[in-house]
């Protein structure tokens, strides 16, 4: 699947951003009514979790907008569910997300090493520069545990799941912004998928609007086009 993100949250300046997410994903329509999103959200929660009583879907689905709402002011421009069966027959399960931010007025090749010297070094975490399609990037790979307050699910207390994230930042090569694609997951059996797989959504950023297809010239005197094009 391929999209274009059109706008800065609050601006309506357009962005020369576009990427491609794999099969499997299962993005939210961050533009779409809040309503609609929200009852959406409650009926696809009702549906996982049957037994859940509806002041708990309530409390969760009013939750996910809020977070929702405070990440695209944030400059969220995409987010993504993803559900896919590795060879091993795991289910590789997680979170996308991509979002724009500003960053230093300077060189676009240097923006990358830059990005790596403010993460700070902890335990378990990887960081590089590697060659992506539209340019450098910095990527960190990093093992964090993430508290989820009750209240988003209608319970009292507090919930921590362990999660491995992948971050990719990129800069825009003619503004002082940047790119940052973000993949999470707490399947850490599937260590090797879940990397090709962020990679791989990095993969598809660009920062060139794709070319239209291209269509075979008509054959000369009968109006016919080649079934290719």
């Amino acid at each position: 699947m391929t999209a274009r993100a059109t706008e800065t949250a609050g601006t309506g300046l357009p962005l020369p951003l576009w990427y491609t997410v794999p099969e499997g994903f299962r993005p939210v329509e961050l533009w779409s009514d809040p309503e609609e999103r929200l009852e959406a959200h409650y009926t696809a929660l009702a549906e996982l979790c049957p037994d859940a009583t509806t002041g708990q879907l309530v409390a969760s689905a009013l939750g996910f907008e809020a977070a929702l709402g405070r990440l695209v002011a944030d400059g969220l421009v995409h987010f993504s569910s993803f559900v896919l069966r590795t060879d091993d027959d795991l289910l590789l399960t997680g979170i996308c997300q991509i979002s724009v931010t500003d960053r230093p007025a300077g060189d676009p090749h240097l923006y990358p090493h830059s990005a790596l010297r403010a993460h700070p070094d902890q335990p378990d975490t990887h960081k590089a520069v590697v060659p992506l399609p539209a340019g450098l990037a910095a990527v960190v790979v990093a093992d964090q545990a993430v508290t989820v307050p009750g209240a988003l699910f209608g319970v009292e207390g507090v919930s921590t799941s362990a999660v491995r994230t992948a971050t990719f930042h990129l800069a825009f090569p003619r503004i002082p912004q940047a790119v940052v694609v973000s993949l999470s997951t707490e399947v850490f059996e599937a260590e090797e998928e879940f990397l090709e797989l962020a990679t791989l959504v990095a993969a598809g950023i660009s920062f060139t609007a794709p070319k239209p297809p291209t269509r075979e010239p008509e054959t000369a005197g009968t109006g016919a086009t080649s079934p290719f094009g």
